[in-house]
């Protein structure tokens, strides 16, 4: 919903109340106005004088300023000379000649303009809504070297492998593999979509090239059907991948 404010740009005096006819002495006026009954400016002011305002007020709904003035003399009295009222309906089109309001009052034997606009504001944009979790939790458990996929035949020398797993393309566990092996992996991820892992084997040796054995999906699908297990038999090598998927607890936010 768009909103509004009003604003109170100018008081004009083209003639003031007072009238105490005494030669050389200017005649004053005390000038007060008033948004809906608060009194929101006051001072005075002689003829042909222009009181720039600087009043500006959210307009949620109309809104009523009242124009008061009295004699600048003991024993004055202050009166309304006129009031406008302020709404949505006063909104210009952004050019000044339409954006200005002028309220003429001739009253009490005063005469002064009152100029005034209502302008539209943007709403201020509340905080960003906090991206909802992943419903699920992608989990690799642990894996294990059935067999290496090294074969350098030296006696008394163990085969070593270095394993790489890539999530989704990016390296999240890395490190020496022999036969029997088994090595617990601490990898959790959200998972806010299918994510691949994918299982990256090379004979720990110079000169050796890495080979993807196999990989495996995670989604959301597999979210509290337990441990999964994965068999790759490539490249020499034979390797078994533990994962789970677990559904997401609000309680680890």
């Amino acid at each position: 919903m768009p909103s509004y404010e009003g604003i109170l740009s100018w008081i004009f005096c083209q003639s003031p109340r007072s009238n105490h006819n005494v030669p050389g002495v200017p005649e004053v006026d005390v000038v007060t106005l008033r948004w809906n009954g608060e009194q929101v400016a006051r001072r005075e002011m002689e003829q042909g004088e222009t009181w720039s305002l600087d009043v500006t007020r959210p307009l949620p709904g109309p809104a009523t300023v009242e124009v008061v003035v009295r004699p600048n003399e003991d024993g004055s009295v202050e009166d309304v000379i006129g009031s406008v009222r302020l709404s949505a309906a006063d909104v210009g089109t952004g050019l000044a000649a339409t954006d200005f309001h002028e309220a003429r009052f001739d009253e009490a034997g005063a005469q002064y303009e009152l100029t005034y606009k209502v302008r539209q504001i943007d709403d201020v944009p509340g905080p960003a809504p906090t991206p909802a979790p992943a419903p699920a939790d992608g989990v690799l458990n642990w894996i294990f070297c059935e067999s290496p996929r090294s074969n350098h035949n030296v006696p008394g020398v163990p085969e070593v492998d270095v394993v790489t797993l890539r999530w989704n393309g990016e390296q999240v566990a890395r490190r020496e593999m022999e036969q029997g092996e088994t090595w617990s992996l601490d990898v959790t991820r959200p998972l806010p979509g299918p994510a691949t892992v994918e299982v990256l084997v090379r004979p720990n040796e110079d000169g050796s090239v890495e080979d993807v054995i196999g990989s495996v999906q995670l989604a959301t699908s597999l979210a509290g059907a337990g441990f999964q297990v994965a068999r790759f038999d490539d490249a020499g090598a034979r390797y078994e991948l533990t994962y789970r998927v677990n559904p997401h607890d609000p309680g680890d936010d």
